[in-house]
């Protein structure tokens, strides 16, 4: 018999329904075809092609490509491999997600978007925007630039990949604002000496704020409907730069900055007075200004505009014309000068010049006639001083007067001085005196300390007259001689002598004629006076005694009763002044009566201020400190507050508090506070005061990190300093920290509590404590606890747990798979529906607590499962599987058979419907059969065949292997299993995937000093089967600071300034290498480094720091500070041709010295040494020098200026050219060079006995005397008439001879006498056209 089996074709398979599609894998299941088969066959046409065998009525056909179109054929098959017609199915692949989406550039109208092409295929990409204007695109491209969009707007960009037949990936969501529009057409409103007032049209679009930076101040932030700024608290006079540019979204999106300068107003000259006045000159003195200032001007009617250095507090304004009205406008100005103060106007007269050449005629007994020269100048009168028995006191404006009420014999002095102006504005000139005595036939027409000239009347009708002049005194004295007049010379000053005349004519004695007078010489001076002790109250003066005697000296102190001393005193007190004062001591000596007194002598000082006391602290902020003090007694220039590590404070004399600003928070000031007088050389005792500012408040809180238990806070160390950080916590104790910390974690804490954190610095004895920040967080929840599952059915099931320790509000579901569910339940169980049947998913619960930016959630628990008709697997772990089934109905004595095929492989055998399954590998496939048996019989049509991984191994030992500025490379060890793939989450990116066997990444395109956290697990299946998460954290290497400027030097600060890097930092540090070196650590971008040495080279290493303490490169900066100026600048010798100077050695260094001379000619010079000899000059003339410090880099200090004139040369060829009785004629030969005049000496016996200025190179010197020698000297004078050159000398005698006029006349006696007069005085004004010489008849004497 010959047997032949086989099978027929099996049916074929139909109603082929796709389940699920990813973007790698398709779920196809169909109806089981009438008959019988032993499999399935699935022919799979694409990318990649292959074939498959299933047993079940449905496959997952993984391994695939994202986007790509498969073709599915499906056979029923029999056991000989017969194949049924095939079944046809076509689907796409999901298309992989659009990943790692980059902003490549955003502008105000425009944002550009790239991303890497995702894996496989796609038919286009659609970016669907949400924003004002919305829009959707389709591209064929990996970059869009989407235009016309609106400035600062918010757009968010939906992206995603799709496929032919509509399938799309999953959603990419990008969101970011356009650029705000800049802000344009800056212009300065308003400027006053404390705030600059900003406007500008709104710009286009929209902005979250705009932000003001300004040079040296916080920035300051408007609102966005703002289109002005007023920026105050400025320094007057200072330059500030405003740096406007408008800010969108978080404030990491700016617009182009616009940069405007400006200065503030300066603050105006306040209390400005008159410190000195002279004929030529007035000087002014104020307290200097607050704040800044490029200089000062003053206005001066009638002269040239005088400029000052902008430190300067008082001028000489010179040059002037003696007795003028002068009115000074003085202001402060800034910038290129064009912005200036408000201006103080002060009035003043000069001093009048001294009258010349007096002249004293006797008129009578009782009477006197005195005549002078005028003044040089202007004047609007003379006051006339008669000192005497009855003294005298008038005006007269006329250039003569003729004095009366006289008594006879009783010696006067005449004291004549020029004044102009009234009231408060009357100045009045140095007196010319001259002291006379009158009598009947002898008088003194002139006394002086040495001398006195004496003339008396002929006796009538002799001749052959001589005269004898007998003087009593120390010396005595005899004089004789024919003429009625006789210059006594060589007397002691202060002397009382008694003259005696007696007459003798041919030899006769004649008696009945003579006259005995007595007279005192004038006593000498008091010179060299100077102040030997001043305090608050009074004034000590000290002095040589001058030469002769006196009677008694006289001091008169403005304010005060004249002080009278004896004769033999050289020193006196003077008290009861008031403090602070300007005293004005007048000290002559005096002799007879008191009313003869010397020349004055005249001494100012001030009187010491009194101190400031009682000073108080009025208030404390973090960058000033406001004090407070009762005004002193008496008067003071200014106040003077030196502060430690500060430019001293000068306030006007009237203050009464100050506010200190510009300090550091948190640090310790002492303050020295002290009045000044005069020319501020003059201070009063100093009172100290210290105090702590407050300390800046910890600003910019975040907080690291959080636990279950503890909360980490980090800030940016605060500027300035402090003793401790106190950290108060809502239930627990104050955490006191020291002062260099920036971060604290507070431990100890509930898990789901909400906890409230004031954080605050103190300093000093923790009493000055700053201004509180408040955070507030959560604790992170505990994680939850026993995890049980039950199937409800094949698409639900039941999980309950334990709830947490501690606190929570609610617990988040997220259920992974085919169709994940995320939601909130508060119950410790719930019931999950809409499950698939035979898939596997996992089921993580976690508790949370909080809302929106205080929502915290704690770690999951996740629990993998997967339910089925008959099979499930209620709990999937790393290495087991629990599994349950269905008992079949109506059965007993059932055994179950379980096969997994994976690796390993595993067999099970039981009686029971759950079984435990270890020591599986993680991350694997494992295909699982169920069969059971009854009675030794398989019970066909049970069981089931399951497929499911084992969840992956987790990540551990994750370390950073690398860091820079836009990456962070992370590195592990491979876990055990297998795996699909890693993820790595990154806080701000978007995820990243890598391939299973990878055991290291680089994580770019992230933000310098940004921290990260990165969060990497393994996942297998189908993705949605993941491992435990490791979480790392780190920051980035901060950018590092680049283009620093600096903004400006000083002879002890270097300030600079760098435009924010990229990305954020904790602080800065800047390493400052010199003398002295120092760190600091900051937080803004700009820096003055004070306390510098001037001229001295100082490197700068500026570099970022975060959290950790990573630091950017380094970046490196060298410059010098300005030298500090030269002062004290001493003119040692000037001759004709040159100049030599020489100054003391400036603080600091400096590599030379530059010398500019302005003048004709006009010379530079550089010099090493602290001298210079500027040489080939023009005598004669004014040479500005100024003088300045130069560093290595070519840095200027200040100048320094000093004036001089060259000395003009001597008088060449000079010469007498014509003698007379009273008169001298003389010439000589201009000098080289430029002069203002001829300075004429004229000297008898030594003495001087006139002197003059004279323009012309002649000149007729008259009002000799008759057959006396003189001596001239002549020397041109330059400048202001106080330059004299070289004295030449030249000596000549007045002509001697005697006149005799004969007269022949006869008459009758009737006419006798006044014919004989008359023809006479006709001859006499003949003869002596130029005299004033009046003939007179006098009764003739026969003496027998």
């Amino acid at each position: 018999m010959t047997t032949l089996s086989t099978y027929t074709v099996p049916a074929a398979v139909e109603n082929i329904t796709i389940e699920n599609i990813t973007s790698s894998s398709i779920f196809l299941t169909w109806q089981i075809p009438e008959g019988n088969r032993s499999s399935f066959e699935i022919q799979v046409s694409g990318t990649p092609s292959y074939n498959k065998t299933v047993d079940l009525d449905s496959v997952l056909l993984d391994n695939l490509i994202p986007g790509n179109f498969y073709k599915f054929t499906v056979f029923a098959k029999a056991e000989n491999g017969l194949l049924s017609n095939g079944t046809e199915r076509s689907a796409h692949t999901v298309p992989a997600a659009v990943e790692n989406v980059t902003i490549e550039n955003i502008t105000t109208y425009s944002i550009s978007l790239r991303w890497p092409t995702p894996d496989g295929n796609r038919s286009s990409y659609e970016i669907q925007i949400s924003g004002d204007p919305s829009r959707n695109f389709t591209l064929h491209r990996e970059n869009v630039t989407v235009d016309g969009l609106v400035p600062g707007n918010l757009y968010t960009f939906n992206i995603f990949a799709k496929t032919g037949d509509e399938l799309i990936s999953d959603m990419t969501t990008l969101s970011t604002y356009t650029v705000p529009a800049p802000v344009e057409n800056v212009s300065i409103q308003t400027i006053t000496t404390s705030s600059i007032s900003l406007i500008w049209p709104m710009p286009a679009g929209n902005r979250s704020s705009y932000e003001i930076q300004v040079s040296g101040i916080s920035p300051l932030n408007l609102t966005p409907d703002t289109n002005n700024a007023t920026v105050g608290d400025l320094i007057p006079g200072n330059l500030y730069t405003f740096t406007i540019f408008a800010k969108a979204g978080n404030d990491s999106i700016i617009s182009d900055s616009i940069t405007l300068s400006s200065y503030t107003v300066p603050a105006p000259v306040e209390n400005v007075s008159i410190e000195s006045i002279t004929t030529s000159s007035i000087s002014l003195i104020w307290p200097i200004p607050a704040g800044n200032r490029s200089s000062y001007e003053i206005q001066v009617s009638g002269t040239s505009l005088l400029n000052l250095t902008p430190d300067t507090k008082n001028a000489t304004v010179g040059d002037l014309i003696p007795g003028n009205l002068y009115t000074f406008t003085i202001f402060a100005k800034a910038g290129n000068e064009s912005i200036i103060s408000n201006k103080r106007i002060l009035y003043s007269y000069t001093v009048p010049a001294r009258v010349n050449n007096i002249i004293a005629f006797k008129e009578n007994n009782n009477s006197l006639k005195v005549s002078w020269s005028p003044p040089e100048g202007n004047k609007s009168a003379y006051q006339i001083d008669v000192l005497g028995d009855h003294p005298q006191q008038f005006n007269v404006t006329a250039e003569s007067v003729i004095i009366t009420n006289l008594t006879s014999n009783f010696q006067y002095t005449v004291r004549i001085s020029a004044v102009v102006g009234e009231y408060d504005q009357r100045r009045q000139g140095s007196s010319t005196d001259i002291s006379v005595l009158l009598s009947d036939i002898l008088s003194a027409t002139n006394i002086t300390i040495t001398s006195v000239n004496l003339v008396w009347i002929q006796p009538q009708n002799l001749e052959d007259i001589s005269y004898n002049i007998t003087g009593f005194g120390d010396p005595s004295f005899n004089w004789s001689g024919s003429t009625e007049e006789a210059l006594i010379e060589n007397l002691t000053p202060g002397n009382l002598y008694v003259i005696h005349l007696s007459a003798t004519s041919n030899n006769t004695v004649l008696y009945g004629y003579g006259e005995q007078i007595s007279l005192y010489t004038i006593p000498a001076p008091v010179e060299n006076v100077s102040i030997e002790s001043i305090t608050t109250s009074s004034i000590s003066l000290i002095w040589p005694i001058p030469a002769g005697n006196r009677s008694s000296y006289e001091i008169q102190v403005s304010g005060t009763s004249p002080l009278n001393l004896t004769p033999d005193t050289k020193n006196a007190t003077v008290g009861g002044l008031i403090p602070g004062n300007l005293y004005t001591f007048t000290i002559f000596a005096k002799t007879g009566n008191d009313s003869i007194i010397s020349d004055k002598t005249t001494l100012s000082g001030y009187t010491v201020p009194a101190p400031v006391e009682n000073v108080s602290i009025e208030s404390i902020t973090t960058s000033s400190i406001s004090l407070i003090w009762p005004i002193p007694a008496g008067n003071r220039s200014s106040y003077e507050i030196q502060v430690s590590g500060t430019s001293p404070l000068y306030l006007t004399p009237d203050t009464k508090n100050a506010t200190v600003g510009g300090l550091i928070p948190g640090n310790l000031y002492t303050f020295t506070i002290f009045a000044k007088t005069g020319n501020d050389s003059i201070i009063s005792d100093r009172t100290t005061l210290s105090s702590y500012t407050v300390p800046a408040p910890v600003e910019n809180v975040s907080i690291e990190t959080i636990t279950t238990s503890s909360i980490s806070l980090i800030w940016p160390i605060p500027a300035g300093n402090r003793s401790s950080y106190e950290i108060q916590v809502s239930g627990t104790s104050p955490l006191n920290l020291t002062p260099d910390t920036k971060k604290a974690t507070v431990g100890g804490l509930i898990p789901g509590n909400l906890y409230t954190f004031t954080i605050f610095t103190k300093t000093g004895n923790d009493s000055i404590i700053s201004n509180a920040t408040t955070v507030s967080s959560y604790t992170v929840p505990a994680r939850v606890n026993n995890i049980i599952v039950f199937k409800e059915n094949n698409n639900s099931l039941k999980v309950s747990w334990s709830p947490p320790e501690g606190n929570k509000s609610a617990y988040q579901i997220y259920v992974l798979g085919d169709h994940p569910q995320q939601f909130n339940v508060t119950a410790e169980s719930v019931i999950i529906t809409n499950l698939t049947s035979n898939f596997q998913y996992t089921v993580r619960i976690s508790a949370v607590v909080g809302e929106y930016d205080q929502r915290r959630q704690g770690s999951s628990t996740d629990i993998s499962v997967l339910l089925s008709d008959i099979l499930s697997a209620t709990n999937i772990t790393i290495t087991s599987v629990n599994l349950v089934w269905f008992q079949p109905q109506n059965i007993e004595d059932i055994s179950y058979n379980i096969t997994g095929f994976g690796d390993p492989s595993f067999n099970w055998s039981g009686s029971t419907e759950e079984a435990l399954i270890e020591n599986l590998t993680p991350g694997n496939l494992y295909v699982i059969h169920l069969s059971a048996t009854a009675n030794n019989t398989v019970l066909y049509g049970y069981g089931e065949q399951i497929s499911l991984y084992t969840i992956p191994a987790p990540v551990e030992n994750v370390s950073i292997q690398s860091i820079t500025t836009s990456s962070i490379s992370l590195i592990w060890p491979i876990p055990a299993g297998n795996r699909s793939s890693y993820e790595i989450q990154v806080s701000g990116t978007s995820p990243l995937m890598l391939t299973p066997d990878t055991k290291s990444t680089t994580v770019g395109g992230l933000k310098p000093g940004n921290l990260y956290t990165f969060t990497i697990f393994t996942k297998a299946g189908n993705d949605s089967i993941i491992s435990d998460r490791t979480t790392l954290s780190s920051y980035t290497v901060p950018a590092s600071v680049e283009n620093v400027t600096i903004e400006n030097i000083t002879t002890n600060s270097i300030s600079l300034r760098w435009p924010t890097p990229d990305g954020n930092r904790s602080s800065y540090e800047i390493q400052v290498s010199g003398d002295p070196s120092r760190n600091f650590t900051l937080h803004s971008k700009n820096v003055t480094v004070d306390g510098l040495v001037p001229g001295n080279l100082y490197t700068f290493n500026i570099f970022a720091k975060t959290g950790d303490e990573l630091i950017s490169d380094m970046t490196t900066l060298s410059t010098y500070a300005v030298p500090a100026t030269v002062e004290n600048i001493t003119v040692n010798n000037i001759t004709s041709s040159s100049i030599y100077l020489t100054w003391p050695i400036p603080e600091g260094n400096r590599s030379s010295y530059e010398i500019q001379v302005s003048g004709t000619p006009s010379v530079n010079l550089t010099v090493y040494s602290e001298s210079v000899l500027v040489g080939n000059l023009v005598p004669g003339n004014f040479y500005l020098v100024t003088i300045f410090a130069k560093s290595g880099n070519g840095l200027f200090s200040s100048g320094t200026d000093v004036s001089a004139y060259t000395e003009p040369e001597c008088v060449k060829n000079f010469k007498v050219t014509n003698i007379t009785l009273h008169s001298v004629a003389l010439n000589w030969m201009a000098a080289t060079g430029n002069i203002t005049s001829y300075f004429i000496e004229v000297y008898r016996n030594a003495n001087i006995y006139k002197q003059f200025n004279e323009e012309s190179e002649s000149v007729l010197i008259g009002d000799l005397y008759a057959g006396i020698q003189y001596t001239f000297i002549v020397c041109a004078m330059a400048g202001d008439n106080t330059v004299k050159g070289c004295r030449t000398e030249i000596s000549a005698v007045t002509h001697s001879s005697s006149v005799t006029l004969a007269l022949v006349y006869y008459a009758t006696d009737g006419q006798r006498e006044q014919n004989i007069m008359a023809q006479m005085n006709k001859l006499v004004s003949e003869r002596f056209p130029n005299q004033n010489i009046t003939a007179v008849w006098k009764q003739e004497k026969r003496i027998l």
